[in-house]
């Protein structure tokens, strides 16, 4: 009776696991991203279809990142994300006087530190959402 329900119960774990696995490799190729001399281009695996971004006259690419759900194309300019779930990019300014701190992407979400502010990239949103920092020596 012991070994029924522990064998039922190393199944069930199994099981759970196998799904967890299963969604983790999914959501693993939902974004392609590739940035050629002018332009990023984004594929949504959910929505099948191709977004493109041109890039301006001068605008430098600093980092680029995808994962997940999610791929971000951080230049000298602005920051831009793209939503592999809705198929949509969104895109914040990033003046060079902002210093990057710190550039994440992972799963559905992403993340851009400067010197002066957080954004934060939410796939199930499509949208950037932004924090100003704290500032040492700043006055309120």
């Amino acid at each position: 009776m012991i070994r029924r329900r522990l064998t039922g119960c190393v199944a069930a774990l199994l099981l759970v696991a196998g799904a967890a696995a299963a969604t983790e490799h999914d959501l693993r190729t939902l974004v392609l991203l590739h940035v050629i001399k002018r332009e990023a281009l984004f594929f949504s695996g959910r929505t099948g279809s191709w977004t493109a971004v041109r890039l301006d006259s001068g605008e430098q690419v600093l980092k680029t990142g995808a994962d997940g759900a999610v791929a971000v194309v951080l230049t000298s300019r602005r920051a831009i994300g793209f939503s592999a779930f809705l198929g949509q990019v969104d895109e914040v300014p990033v003046p060079q006087e902002e210093s990057l701190e710190a550039f994440r992407v992972s799963g559905e979400v992403a993340s851009v530190l400067t010197r002066r502010r957080a954004l934060g990239f939410s796939a199930q949103a499509g949208r950037w959402a932004e924090v100003q920092r704290f500032q040492l020596g700043a006055t309120p």
